[in-house]
């Protein structure tokens, strides 16, 4: 029954092969030659890929021109890469580690009676450079200082990025993919408030929330001019990550990060915005902690892996009533919230002190592996984020009352499935299916009733309270459907891809623009 169902999705897959190819990549391929101690290429030899902490083992041969090419295996490692044929010395490549997309490793063979002092392992760091791009592997994610821990704390070793931008480009012509499955804001609205454009262009980006926890990703890719049929749809830059699964040892951890205004010293902000350097420091705190769990249920045969996390932001929301000149006074500001007070009801107009906004999300991230055979594996993961957060803003020429604030919340969840099958030593095939939904919604924090009101300031400024004409009525709903097929096949020297990807989009958007009004003075 198993083997009859294997054939089936084969025969799907094959059905949707097309010539034009646009996912990401998800695994990592083994390439390269052996020779002979005088440097004939052999052919023949049988090369065994052993993945150490699952067991997962992978074998080809070397063709006619002494090449080889495995493909499908997961990033990371350790690998145990052995070289044998019948009257030659086996050689071993232990504790060998690959990188997310190409790597290479040559191995030269003696004759099995010949004595050698010295056995030379030729083989390139990093895999093979298709484009202009890093590589990020696990142990540099590890070691890496990351402030906010997400992924931009981890592309920013890209030469050509600066925040979330890659060559000069607007954050919106990133592609961004998680596991081979889409992780962009399809309809583009993401803000970049609060200072925290590093987590824009992506789910969780109007709530100021990374997408994913740091601690579930493997290894990270960074594309900027890439010449693989696999890597498109951007044109600033392609950021592609791998998670992490479960492994035959148990291994897990857990963590915390945090800081606060303890850390950042007295408050140094200038007057001008509300600083005050005699007062305590402004309210500040940033808290993530949350544990990962990896485990084999079946060992050498099936998987778990769970990393769960939980975030807490305040920030501080300085420029209050006073503190610039010719914006508005302490005094004015009180009788605009005593008037209110009185025609809407108390609090109407909401702080007119320096006061705070806040960011919190959780982080429920699951992830199955299966060997269902030498030949196939399965992989299933489901990353769910509930967010939520407040987005008030001040400066030097825009003063707002905190009932004009309103909070936003952002849920979304996606499952992505990857079958990788090995039809021959020359065929291979990668297969994902994605799924995602995207919740993003607001609800003012002040009476929904009262309109917009716009004050003018007598330094050009403008003083806003009421109801944001932008917070009121707003409600979007994605969903997206995804399918990608790559086959691989090795011909010789040359590797030929084929295959297709497909983005099916179902967006609800309802906005209604200062629907109650907006009053201007």
């Amino acid at each position: 029954m198993k083997k009859n169902l294997i054939l089936v999705l084969q025969l799907i897959l094959a059905i949707f092969i097309s010539v034009s190819s646009f996912a990401q990549e998800t695994t990592a391929s083994l390439s390269g030659q052996v020779k002979d101690s005088k440097g004939a290429l052999i052919s023949g030899v049988t090369v065994v890929v052993k993945h150490i902490p699952t067991g997962a083992t992978t074998s080809t041969q070397t063709n006619n021109k002494g090449s080889y090419y495995v493909s499908n295996l997961q990033s990371g490692g350790p690998y145990d890469v052995t070289f044998s044929h019948v009257g030659l010395k086996t050689e071993e490549k232990s504790d060998y580690n690959l990188s997310l997309g190409s790597n290479s490793l040559n191995m030269r063979l003696v004759e099995s009676t010949a004595t050698l002092n010295e056995v030379v392992v030729k083989s390139k760091s990093g895999g093979l450079r298709t484009g202009a791009g890093i590589q990020i592997g696990q142990n540099q994610i590890k070691n890496m200082p990351a402030i906010s821990r997400n992924l931009q704390d981890i592309t920013r070793l890209t030469p050509q990025s600066n925040n979330n931008s890659f060559g000069g480009t607007n954050f919106r012509y990133n592609n961004v993919t998680v596991d081979g499955a889409i992780n962009n804001d399809a309809i583009g609205f993401s803000p970049s408030i609060g200072g925290q454009t590093a987590v824009s262009g992506q789910p969780g980006s109007s709530t100021r929330t990374a997408p994913f926890s740091l601690d579930a990703i493997q290894d990270v890719q960074v594309y900027l001019t890439p010449y693989d049929v696999k890597i498109g749809n951007f044109l600033g830059g392609s950021v592609n990550a791998v998670t992490r699964g479960g492994t035959n040892t148990f291994a897990g951890s857990i963590y915390g990060y945090g800081s606060g205004w303890q850390l950042i010293g007295p408050n140094n902000i200038p007057t001008a915005v509300g600083g005050d350097k005699s007062s305590e420091p402004v309210q500040f705190s940033n808290a993530q902690t949350g544990f990962r769990l990896g485990f084999p249920i079946i060992k050498d045969k099936l998987f778990f892996f769970t990393n769960e996390e939980i975030t807490r932001r305040v920030d501080p929301v300085v420029g209050g009533a006073g503190t610039v000149p010719g914006l508005i006074t302490l005094a004015q500001a009180q009788a605009i919230s005593n008037l209110m007070d009185s025609l809407a009801g108390k609090g109407s107009a909401g702080a007119y002190g320096n006061t705070t906004k806040y960011s919190n999300s959780n982080k429920y991230f699951n992830r199955l592996d299966w060997v269902i055979n030498s030949s196939n594996k399965l992989s299933i993961r489901n990353n769910t984020v509930t967010s939520e957060a407040t987005s008030l803003e001040r400066d030097n020429k825009t003063f707002r009352f905190g009932g004009v604030d309103y909070k936003q919340t952002n849920n979304h969840t996606s499952t992505v499935a990857e079958l990788k099958t090995k039809f021959s030593n020359s065929v291979s095939n990668s297969a994902i299916v994605g799924y995602s939904v995207i919740n993003d919604s607001r609800n003012p924090l002040s009476n929904p009733s009262i309109p917009q009101l716009e004050i003018a300031a007598s330094n050009g400024g403008t003083i806003f309270l009421g109801t944001d004409r932008e917070g009121s009525i707003f409600k979007m709903k994605q969903k997206t459907f995804e399918f990608t097929d790559n086959v691989t096949i090795s011909k010789g020297n040359n590797t030929i891809t084929l295959g297709t990807h497909n983005e099916l989009y179902d967006i609800t958007y309802g906005f209604v623009n200062a629907w109650n009004g907006r009053v201007a003075y």
